[in-house]
């Protein structure tokens, strides 16, 4: 792609036709790790794998309903069982409110998070387009903030994009969206700690 070929060997930055998430602004939205407040809740989203889970960690700022992604991962090769003993190490101080994970369809997943000890919750909106449009609305009014800790996730938030036609313009499908799980992980949790917090935003009434 040319965006690519302009960062690579021209050493100039242009986002990508097509970039879903043109509203984040690396520059300002990706900031260094500061303390957390412990009475702050925490959600975490997951998206399963048999190759590659990927968990995603958000902590709210209750009092100006602002969400900052403070830690990630994405790890392969480990069992339900090891998967979920990790995540519940990291959250051993801290007030995680929800888990939220998988598609629709990903009951057993579910299921087996649960029997390793960790209740998740499908999300609340199944839709990937509508799940899409509440993070773009949390960026459009400045209120999700990722950790600079988090290259990963700011990395895909850098190059989630749609495909595009003969003519470069857009279309609806996502390029190589299997590959994205870490904003997969981020549009479950998002869609489960924003429930009926606020209805102004796009697509949730």
């Amino acid at each position: 792609p040319k965006w690519k070929w302009d960062l690579f060997y021209n050493g100039i930055f242009t986002r990508p036709a097509g970039l879903i998430y043109e509203d984040y602004e690396d520059e300002a939205m990706a900031i260094e790790p500061i303390p957390l407040p412990a009475e702050w809740p925490r959600y975490v989203g997951i998206d399963f794998g048999a190759v590659n889970t990927a968990l995603v960690w958000i902590a709210e700022d209750t009092a100006r309903k602002a969400y900052y992604i403070y830690r990630e991962s994405l790890e392969g090769g480990l069992s339900t069982a090891q998967h979920a003993a990790k995540a519940l190490m990291n959250a051993t101080s801290e007030r995680v409110a929800g888990w939220y994970g998988g598609s629709k369809s990903e009951t057993q997943q579910r299921m087996d998070w649960k029997a390793a000890g960790i209740q998740t919750h499908a999300p609340p909106v199944s839709d990937v387009e509508a799940g899409i449009d509440r993070v773009i609305e949390l960026f459009k009014t400045k209120r999700l903030y990722v950790f600079k800790t988090c290259s990963g996730m700011r990395d895909e938030l850098g190059t989630y994009s749609r495909e595009v036609d003969d003519a470069g313009q857009p279309t609806e499908k996502i390029r190589d969206k299997e590959t994205f799980h870490r904003l997969d992980a981020l549009r479950y949790v998002i869609a489960g700690c924003t429930r009926g917090s606020d209805r102004s935003l796009v697509g949730f009434a």
